[in-house]
């Protein structure tokens, strides 16, 4: 019995190192946490952030992901593939090139998934659910945590804080909305607090969560 428990303690604080409490890979090095947004995204082994990587570089994008005080949410490649095969993600169709595709199109798209001037953590929005924030092109949007504590009035944790997006499109003209989760939250770089978006996600999906323009009435 002892030496279960001595397991199962070495289990749980190897999870406690390695893993964010949704589940996404942790473990920053200081090396890591003092690099740029855009050199962590390039710099990762697994590659998952090569196709993000080269829409920054079609855009001319590393200042917009290197500026100070942001909060970037990344696309890995799925999300970016899906983007490039119009929403269809069949292995028949044949994605377009990102090469083929406009640069302002491109930067538009980027451009929804910085907040400016704010670091927004997992944790800040479980607490503030309410405050809108402004992305790169000035759209207002309001990012939306879930706490794993469920019960009212309760401090027991029955499952992990979330974070979720919406992308809203204009109601009447197209009233199709698209929804992700996070893999992973709450990464550090030099200039940013980093999110990353599911592989469900869609590039072209944005993050405008309970969308409003800025000139909405």
């Amino acid at each position: 019995m002892i030496a279960l428990g001595i397991v199962c303690i070495a289990i749980a604080s190897c999870q406690k190192k390695d893993y964010f409490n949704d589940g996404g890979l942790s473990g920053q090095t200081d090396a890591e946490k003092n690099m740029s947004t855009y050199d962590f995204l390039k710099s990762r082994n697994n590659h998952m952030f090569d196709s993000l990587v080269k829409i920054i570089d079609l855009t001319n994008g590393k200042a917009l992901v290197n500026q100070a005080n942001i909060t970037f949410y990344a696309c890995p490649n799925p999300a970016v593939m899906r983007f490039q095969r119009r929403f269809l993600p069949s292995d028949k169709q044949a994605p377009r090139p990102l090469s083929k595709i406009g640069v302002d199109t491109l930067t538009m798209l980027l451009k929804r998934f910085i907040l400016v001037n704010n670091r927004v953590s997992l944790e800040r929005a479980v607490a503030d659910k309410d405050k809108a924030y402004k992305d790169n092109n000035t759209d207002s949007l309001i990012i939306y945590g879930t706490s794993g504590i469920t019960n009212a009035g309760s401090s027991v944790r029955t499952s992990a804080d979330y974070m979720t997006y919406e992308h809203r499109k204009i109601k009447v003209i197209d009233s199709i909305n698209y929804s992700a989760g996070m893999q992973t939250h709450n990464l550090i770089t030099a200039n940013a607090i980093l999110h990353v978006l599911g592989n469900g996600a869609n590039f072209s999906g944005g993050l405008k969560l309970k969308y409003f323009r800025v000139n909405d009435n």
